[in-house]
């Protein structure tokens, strides 16, 4: 039997993202967040999709920590253009956290961790990325990330939307 791949959608502007939400993956953040990344322009375009059509927006903790912690990074990394990397705390509060499409996730309970370490096993996956897996799985709803590595996870009830 042929192992199962998920579904890919390749979002460019105009087309439609069919969900009543999606969960963030941190790369979505830090392409929104940093105006000289090379998605930064569809990542903008694909929040204004959602915007329109009144998608729900999905946040864990763990991907607003990862997504802080690689634009902390990205601006020591670019210290002689701080202007490349927003000021954080403003970008965030401002454009991400006040919008009322946007939901908080947090694991339900200790059978939600069970299923990440059984992804980790299963799928070869790091742990955030079995995270982010298992979050997208529960709320079955699409995951939004430009990270290949969820590609290869054998689930065709995975949906994910990419935005190179």
């Amino acid at each position: 039997m042929a192992q199962q791949k998920p579904k890919l959608v390749y979002w460019k502007q105009g087309l439609a993202v069919k969900a009543s939400k999606v969960y963030l993956d941190a790369n979505f953040i830090v392409a929104l967040a940093h105006p000289a990344h090379i998605w930064h322009a569809n990542a903008l375009a694909l929040l204004a999709h959602f915007n329109e059509r009144n998608t729900g927006l999905t946040l864990s903790s763990l991907a607003l920590n990862e997504a802080i912690y690689q634009l902390m990074r990205l601006r020591e990394k670019e210290s002689d253009s701080p202007e490349a990397v927003p000021n954080l705390s403003l970008w965030l509060d401002d454009i991400l956290l006040r919008s009322p499409l946007l939901r908080l996730f947090e694991p339900p309970d200790l059978a939600f961790h069970r299923k990440t370490l059984k992804a980790i096993a299963e799928h070869e996956l790091d742990p955030t990325d079995a995270f982010h897996y298992i979050a997208a799985r529960h709320l079955n709803c699409p995951l939004l990330s430009n990270d290949a590595g969820f590609q290869k996870i054998p689930d065709e009830h995975l949906l994910i939307v990419t935005f190179f």
